[in-house]
Protein backbone atom coordinates (compact mmCIF):
# COMPACT_ATOMS: atom_id res chain seq x y z
CA UNK A 1 0.00 0.00 0.00
CA UNK A 2 0.90 3.97 -0.02
CA UNK A 3 2.15 3.68 3.40
CA UNK A 4 4.38 0.92 2.76
CA UNK A 5 5.93 2.55 -0.21
CA UNK A 6 6.42 5.53 2.00
CA UNK A 7 8.16 3.95 4.68
CA UNK A 8 10.66 2.72 2.57
CA UNK A 9 11.54 6.37 1.43
CA UNK A 10 11.78 7.20 4.79
CA UNK A 11 16.03 7.40 4.91
CA UNK A 12 17.08 8.49 8.34
CA UNK A 13 14.11 10.30 9.06
CA UNK A 14 13.93 8.73 12.72
CA UNK A 15 18.08 8.73 13.18
CA UNK A 16 18.44 9.49 17.29
CA UNK A 17 15.17 8.71 18.01
CA UNK A 18 15.43 5.10 19.24
CA UNK A 19 15.62 6.73 22.62
CA UNK A 20 13.22 9.52 22.84
CA UNK A 21 10.44 8.08 20.22
CA UNK A 22 8.93 9.87 17.37
CA UNK A 23 7.50 13.36 16.97
CA UNK A 24 4.21 14.28 15.90
CA UNK A 25 5.84 16.46 12.86
CA UNK A 26 7.65 12.95 11.80
CA UNK A 27 4.70 10.92 11.62
CA UNK A 28 2.44 13.78 10.18
CA UNK A 29 5.46 13.53 7.47
CA UNK A 30 4.26 10.47 6.81
CA UNK A 31 1.06 11.04 5.24
CA UNK A 32 -0.56 8.35 7.45
CA UNK A 33 -3.86 7.36 6.38
CA UNK A 34 -7.34 8.07 8.41
CA UNK A 35 -10.24 5.63 9.23
CA UNK A 36 -13.93 7.04 9.61
CA UNK A 37 -15.40 3.61 11.11
CA UNK A 38 -17.53 2.76 7.51
CA UNK A 39 -17.23 0.25 5.26
CA UNK A 40 -15.69 -3.06 4.51
CA UNK A 41 -14.65 -4.11 7.99
CA UNK A 42 -11.29 -5.69 6.37
CA UNK A 43 -10.47 -1.58 5.96
CA UNK A 44 -9.90 -1.45 9.91
CA UNK A 45 -6.99 -3.59 9.32
CA UNK A 46 -5.68 -2.50 6.74
CA UNK A 47 -5.51 0.99 8.24
CA UNK A 48 -3.92 -0.58 11.84
CA UNK A 49 -1.65 -2.62 9.66
CA UNK A 50 -0.60 1.12 7.48
CA UNK A 51 -0.25 2.81 10.48
CA UNK A 52 1.61 0.22 12.78
CA UNK A 53 4.46 0.41 9.81
CA UNK A 54 4.73 3.42 10.34
CA UNK A 55 5.38 3.84 13.63
CA UNK A 56 7.32 1.01 13.92
CA UNK A 57 9.69 3.03 11.42
CA UNK A 58 9.70 6.05 13.29
CA UNK A 59 10.57 4.05 16.54
CA UNK A 60 7.34 5.76 18.37
CA UNK A 61 6.96 5.15 21.78
CA UNK A 62 3.98 3.20 23.42
CA UNK A 63 1.86 6.11 24.32
CA UNK A 64 2.88 7.77 21.14
CA UNK A 65 1.65 5.27 19.04
CA UNK A 66 -2.07 5.57 21.26
CA UNK A 67 -1.93 9.04 20.73
CA UNK A 68 -0.64 9.28 16.92
CA UNK A 69 -3.03 6.86 15.70
CA UNK A 70 -6.27 8.08 17.58
CA UNK A 71 -5.55 11.53 15.67
CA UNK A 72 -6.00 10.17 12.07
CA UNK A 73 -9.55 8.77 13.51
CA UNK A 74 -12.76 10.91 11.81
CA UNK A 75 -16.25 10.36 11.99
CA UNK A 76 -17.96 7.85 13.51
CA UNK A 77 -14.43 6.27 14.57
CA UNK A 78 -13.56 9.28 16.53
CA UNK A 79 -16.38 9.80 17.99
CA UNK A 80 -16.23 6.13 19.52
CA UNK A 81 -12.50 6.72 20.73
CA UNK A 82 -13.89 9.83 22.62
CA UNK A 83 -16.07 7.73 24.18
CA UNK A 84 -13.93 5.05 24.78
CA UNK A 85 -11.28 7.44 26.39
CA UNK A 86 -14.33 9.19 28.55
CA UNK A 87 -15.06 5.91 30.21
CA UNK A 88 -11.68 4.95 30.62
CA UNK A 89 -10.79 8.48 32.59
CA UNK A 90 -13.58 8.61 34.61
CA UNK A 91 -13.40 5.37 35.63
CA UNK A 92 -9.41 6.01 36.24
CA UNK A 93 -7.79 3.81 33.73
CA UNK A 94 -5.99 6.24 32.31
CA UNK A 95 -4.11 5.82 28.67
CA UNK A 96 -4.43 2.41 27.08
CA UNK A 97 -1.25 0.64 25.97
CA UNK A 98 -0.78 0.35 22.07
CA UNK A 99 -1.48 -3.30 22.58
CA UNK A 100 -4.77 -2.91 24.63
CA UNK A 101 -5.59 0.18 22.09
CA UNK A 102 -5.64 -2.45 18.76
CA UNK A 103 -7.89 -5.08 21.00
CA UNK A 104 -10.53 -2.34 21.37
CA UNK A 105 -10.50 -1.06 18.28
CA UNK A 106 -10.85 -4.33 16.39
CA UNK A 107 -13.72 -5.56 18.70
CA UNK A 108 -15.95 -2.47 17.63
CA UNK A 109 -15.11 -2.29 14.22
CA UNK A 110 -13.75 -5.74 13.04
CA UNK A 111 -15.84 -7.70 16.08
CA UNK A 112 -14.68 -11.08 16.79
CA UNK A 113 -18.21 -12.69 15.12
CA UNK A 114 -17.22 -11.27 11.82
CA UNK A 115 -14.04 -13.12 12.15
CA UNK A 116 -15.04 -16.39 13.26
CA UNK A 117 -17.95 -16.45 10.52
CA UNK A 118 -14.69 -15.54 7.70
CA UNK A 119 -12.77 -19.01 9.42
CA UNK A 120 -15.31 -20.89 8.92
CA UNK A 121 -15.82 -19.54 5.31
CA UNK A 122 -12.02 -20.10 4.73
CA UNK A 123 -12.48 -24.27 6.42
CA UNK A 124 -15.60 -24.84 4.00
CA UNK A 125 -13.72 -22.98 0.80
CA UNK A 126 -13.44 -25.20 -2.19
CA UNK A 127 -12.35 -24.41 -5.95
CA UNK A 128 -16.11 -24.90 -6.92
CA UNK A 129 -16.91 -23.14 -10.44
CA UNK A 130 -13.85 -20.66 -9.74
CA UNK A 131 -11.05 -20.35 -11.64
CA UNK A 132 -7.30 -21.69 -10.11
CA UNK A 133 -6.32 -18.09 -9.83
CA UNK A 134 -9.83 -16.73 -8.48
CA UNK A 135 -9.65 -19.93 -5.64
CA UNK A 136 -6.17 -19.10 -4.77
CA UNK A 137 -7.19 -15.37 -4.41
CA UNK A 138 -10.04 -16.17 -2.37
CA UNK A 139 -7.96 -18.98 -0.86
CA UNK A 140 -4.87 -16.42 0.73
CA UNK A 141 -8.15 -13.64 1.59
CA UNK A 142 -9.95 -15.72 4.05
CA UNK A 143 -6.44 -17.57 5.26
CA UNK A 144 -5.79 -14.74 7.23
CA UNK A 145 -8.67 -15.16 9.61
CA UNK A 146 -7.75 -18.74 10.18
CA UNK A 147 -3.98 -19.19 10.64
CA UNK A 148 -4.57 -21.94 13.18
CA UNK A 149 -5.61 -24.08 10.53
CA UNK A 150 -2.91 -23.57 8.43
CA UNK A 151 0.39 -23.71 10.88
CA UNK A 152 2.87 -24.46 8.60
CA UNK A 153 3.70 -24.05 4.66
CA UNK A 154 3.11 -27.72 4.09
CA UNK A 155 -0.64 -27.79 5.58
CA UNK A 156 -1.13 -24.74 4.17
CA UNK A 157 -0.12 -26.33 0.45
CA UNK A 158 -2.19 -29.47 1.30
CA UNK A 159 -5.28 -27.82 2.35
CA UNK A 160 -5.39 -25.93 -0.91
CA UNK A 161 -4.70 -28.93 -3.03
CA UNK A 162 -7.65 -31.11 -1.34
CA UNK A 163 -10.09 -28.28 -2.18
CA UNK A 164 -9.18 -28.22 -5.90
CA UNK A 165 -11.70 -29.58 -8.71
CA UNK A 166 -11.22 -33.67 -8.99
CA UNK A 167 -10.24 -33.52 -12.35
CA UNK A 168 -7.58 -31.21 -11.67
CA UNK A 169 -6.52 -32.50 -7.99
CA UNK A 170 -5.87 -36.04 -9.52
CA UNK A 171 -3.03 -34.72 -11.94
CA UNK A 172 -1.70 -32.40 -9.01
CA UNK A 173 -1.64 -35.10 -6.25
CA UNK A 174 0.87 -37.59 -7.53
CA UNK A 175 3.91 -34.40 -7.67
CA UNK A 176 3.84 -33.80 -3.96
CA UNK A 177 3.83 -30.80 -3.95
CA UNK A 178 5.12 -28.98 -0.64
CA UNK A 179 5.12 -25.08 -1.43
CA UNK A 180 1.86 -23.15 -2.03
CA UNK A 181 3.18 -20.88 -4.75
CA UNK A 182 4.37 -24.13 -6.56
CA UNK A 183 1.07 -25.71 -6.40
CA UNK A 184 -0.89 -22.82 -7.61
CA UNK A 185 1.52 -22.67 -10.52
CA UNK A 186 1.07 -26.19 -11.21
CA UNK A 187 -2.73 -26.62 -11.09
CA UNK A 188 -3.13 -22.94 -13.08
CA UNK A 189 -0.99 -25.10 -15.88
CA UNK A 190 -2.67 -28.55 -15.43
CA UNK A 191 -6.49 -26.16 -15.56
CA UNK A 192 -4.83 -24.49 -19.17
CA UNK A 193 -3.72 -27.67 -20.38
CA UNK A 194 -7.73 -28.87 -20.16
CA UNK A 195 -8.99 -26.07 -21.14
CA UNK A 196 -7.25 -26.30 -24.42
CA UNK A 197 -8.11 -30.02 -24.63
CA UNK A 198 -11.70 -29.12 -24.58
CA UNK A 199 -11.13 -26.60 -27.40
CA UNK A 200 -9.54 -28.86 -29.06
CA UNK A 201 -12.00 -31.30 -29.17
CA UNK A 202 -14.74 -28.91 -30.00
CA UNK A 203 -12.91 -27.73 -32.98
CA UNK A 204 -12.59 -31.45 -34.43
CA UNK A 205 -16.26 -31.63 -34.28
CA UNK A 206 -16.46 -28.80 -36.33
CA UNK A 207 -19.57 -27.48 -38.09
CA UNK A 208 -21.88 -29.98 -40.29
CA UNK A 209 -21.08 -30.05 -43.87
CA UNK A 210 -24.69 -28.91 -45.80
CA UNK A 211 -26.57 -31.89 -47.29
CA UNK A 212 -24.47 -34.73 -44.85
CA UNK A 213 -26.17 -36.35 -41.92
CA UNK A 214 -25.69 -34.26 -38.60
CA UNK A 215 -25.60 -37.48 -36.02
CA UNK A 216 -24.94 -40.82 -35.73
CA UNK A 217 -28.79 -41.68 -35.93
CA UNK A 218 -28.52 -40.32 -39.69
CA UNK A 219 -25.12 -41.62 -40.51
CA UNK A 220 -23.78 -42.88 -44.19
CA UNK A 221 -25.55 -46.39 -43.44
CA UNK A 222 -28.65 -44.48 -43.22
CA UNK A 223 -30.88 -44.44 -46.53
CA UNK A 224 -29.94 -40.54 -47.72
CA UNK A 225 -33.96 -41.07 -49.29
CA UNK A 226 -36.91 -41.37 -47.42
CA UNK A 227 -40.57 -42.46 -48.71
CA UNK A 228 -43.65 -40.30 -47.89
CA UNK A 229 -46.39 -41.13 -46.81
CA UNK A 230 -47.94 -41.40 -49.89
CA UNK A 231 -44.74 -43.74 -51.08
CA UNK A 232 -43.59 -41.32 -53.16
CA UNK A 233 -39.56 -40.83 -52.70
CA UNK A 234 -37.99 -37.67 -51.07
CA UNK A 235 -34.91 -36.88 -51.87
Amino acid sequence: MAARRRVRNLGGLNAGNEEDGCTIEQFNQMHPPTFDGHGDPTLAEDWIQDIEEILHILNCTDKQKVLYSAFKLTGEAKRWWISERTIREADGRGVVSWLHFKQIFFDHFFPRSIRDAWAKDFADLVQGTMTVHQYAARYIELSRFALYLIPDEEKKTRTFEEGLNNHIYERVVALQIQNFLELVDKTTIVERGLKRSVELQEQRKGPTPLGFPSNENQGPWKRMKLVNNSGQRQV
